[in-house]
């Protein structure tokens, strides 16, 4: 499953669907269902079966099976193995099991980065990796700019702090201090020791771009962290977009106070006086000073692969049908990205139950499918999903370049994190995504009697997600997240075999139930938010409702690739493939900037937002609502 970064609370104004359906009768697919010789029966699924394939997936010699590596090859080429073995058609290119496509894994920086300090006829030249280092999202450029020191680089207005207030950033190069004011203080009217959204540093420099800033320099804020050394980020250290449209660096505390020396400043003083009264201290630099500033940012980019197989139908009426059944089998590797152990960095993130727990799953459906005397009278689709844990790229990539016809695609079923079931209870979305859905889960569910909670939306955090803005019904299997979420304790032996048989048990009979259909499910526009369970709430800030595409490549911009019924963003006419390119007066370059707009308004405020329809730009007012 997807870190917090991608998830929670970051995409979750965008997570619900609007619409009505029509209900199917259910008594004539139960009646269709005895007939099918392919019915489950009790424990035909075993635990030692189940954890099999998870105890080689998260195993140390897989390293966590991160994105771009020959760690994760080596899962694909299992998976396939398997495939192969059961006797399935392969179902990616030139008539292999494996769909390549290429996603950016990853930066490194390249030759030319440079920083020379200029002031009247002097200059000092900063040493990258020693006294500066660029981040990973910042962009590719040469500068010359005068400075000017912007305290924390936050506008809050919820808080009545700014401290872009009195100063002119327009064309200069903003230097922010790291965090948020009063960050030790509980009694702050920020949040105290609980950072808030203002203190990420991709909003710093979201914030210094809409002041007109041509680039960031982020310094430390050592005093508030005694004891700790004024080290330098990884080049990687933190989350944002690919690539800003301005460049962004962290400077050394030494080098910044040799700046503001001439001005008889200091960083610390500074963050002092701010801190003690949220006062404003905000000010240009010697008119003398200018930083001249290269930064040069290598992508790494990578070939994965989603791993496809057939399974043909046996009834000529519907075998040219097909019910995909899937699971990404990615996960974090070293957890150089989006853990959450920080401190076990460089450690293998096994990730036994996020994902090798639904990837068992596919392989167990497909092992056991495969080896019965009965065939579906659909065809099955079995996908493990790479580039999931980077923004459900592959199960995006898979839609956007199906190998079988999502319009002859009656259902998809997604298995994400089934291993830890707790208190034997289970999460099912997607409900509502298609008439009777629910009803179907609870017949299958009849003699297993797991505790289902249900969420009628076919969005959330995972690859469900890239179906059903194509409008495909889904189904999303999830046992909920625990304590080593995103972890290196995520181990095989942590698993709930047994438990996680039953709930290949439960899909199994949902497919079974699928198949039994004698209509193609209609697919449904749904209203009902995604639970907490799931990954979804209410988030912070107002309501906007738009989807966006997490298979979208170009830059400029964020496409959506849907709009809820009835949301501010559908009543101002918005609609899916349009792309956002300016919110409230604020240029949009990427989902951190629309996400950065965004919170910065209130229910009830009327802002002025404009998209690329076709080329030609649309301006509507919307007025943001509360949050369903």
């Amino acid at each position: 499953m997807r870190s917090k970064r991608w998830k929670i609370p970051f995409f979750s104004w965008s997570l619900a669907l609007a619409g009505l359906g029509i209900s199917l009768a259910l008594p004539a697919l139960v009646e269709r269902s005895t007939e099918l010789g392919w019915a489950a029966t009790d424990g035909q699924f075993s635990a030692q079966e189940f954890l099999e394939p998870i105890k080689f997936l998260s195993s140390d010699q897989l390293k966590g099976r991160g994105d771009g590596t020959k760690e994760l090859d080596r899962a694909g080429d299992y998976i396939a193995d398997h495939f192969r073995r059961f006797g399935l058609i392969p179902g990616g290119d030139d008539g292999k099991y494996l769909q390549h496509f290429d996603l950016v894994v990853g930066a490194k920086l390249g030759p030319k980065n440079a920083a020379v300090y200029k002031q009247g006829e002097k200059s000092k030249r900063l040493e990258v990796q020693q006294s500066f280092v660029p981040l990973s999202f910042s962009a590719n450029a040469s500068i010359e700019a005068p400075l000017v020191f912007a305290g924390y680089g936050i506008t809050a207005p919820e808080y009545h702090y700014d401290d872009y207030q009195g100063i002119d950033a327009n064309g200069r190069i903003v230097i922010v201090v790291r965090h948020e004011p009063q960050e030790n203080d509980e009694h702050s009217v920020f949040a105290g020791k609980q950072l808030t959204a203002h203190s990420e540093i991709v909003n710093k420099a979201t914030n210094a771009k809409n002041h007109g800033a041509t680039a960031m320099v982020l310094v430390n804020d050592t005093g508030n962290h005694p004891g700790q050394p004024d080290e330098l980020l990884r080049l990687d250290d933190v989350s944002g977009p690919q690539e800003m449209t301005i460049p962004v660096i962290q400077v050394k505390v030494e080098t910044v106070d040799s700046w503001l020396k001439p001005s008889g400043h200091s960083v610390e003083e500074l963050r002092q006086a701010i801190d003690r009264d949220l006062s404003n201290h905000s000010m240009a630099l010697d008119a003398a000073a200018r930083l001249a500033l290269t930064v040069d940012i290598e992508r790494i980019h990578r070939e994965v692969a989603n791993v496809v197989a057939e399974l043909p139908g046996s009834d000529p009426q519907f075998a040219a049908q097909y019910i995909v059944v899937g699971a990404h089998y990615d996960h974090l590797g070293l957890g150089e990205h989006d853990s959450l152990a920080p401190r076990e960095r460089g450690q293998v993130h096994h990730g036994a139950d996020d994902n090798a727990s639904g990837t068992s799953g596919v392989l167990e459906l497909a092992d056991t499918l495969a080896h019965s005397k009965e065939r579906p009278r659909h065809s099955v689709v079995f996908v493990c999903f790479a580039g999931e844990e980077l923004g459900l790229l592959g199960s995006a990539y898979y839609a956007n370049h199906p190998p079988f016809p999502l319009k002859q695609t009656i259902a998809m079923i997604n298995m994400d994190m089934i291993g830890r079931v707790s208190n034997n209870r289970m999460y099912v979305g997607g409900t509502g995504t298609s008439p009777d859905f629910q009803r179907l889960v609870d017949e299958a569910n009849r003699s297993l009697k797991f505790a289902l909670s249900y969420s009628a939306s076919g969005y959330g955090a995972s690859d469900q997600t890239s179906f059903t803005v194509h409008e495909v019904p889904v189904l999303f299997f999830f046992s909920g997240l625990h304590s080593d979420y995103h972890k290196p304790s995520d181990t095989w032996d942590k698993i709930d075999a047994v438990d996680g048989a039953r709930v290949v048990e439960l899909v199994w009979n949902v497919l079974h139930g699928l198949d039994a259909l004698n209509e193609k499910p209609q697919y449904v526009r749904v209203s009902e938010p995604v639970s907490s369970a799931m990954g979804g709430g209410g988030g912070y800030g107002p309501y906007f409702g738009s989807i966006p595409d997490f298979g979208q490549i170009e830059h400029g911009g964020v496409k959506f690739a849907d709009v809820r019924d009835g949301s501010p963003a559908g009543k101002a006419g918005f609609k899916a493939g349009d792309v956002l390119v300016e919110f409230d007066g604020q240029k949009i370059d990427n989902l951190y900037d629309f996400t950065y707009a965004l919170r910065a308004h209130k229910p009830g405020d009327k802002v002025t937002v404009t998209v690329l329809r076709d080329d030609e730009r649309v301006t509507r007012e919307v007025t943001l609502e509360v949050r369903k």
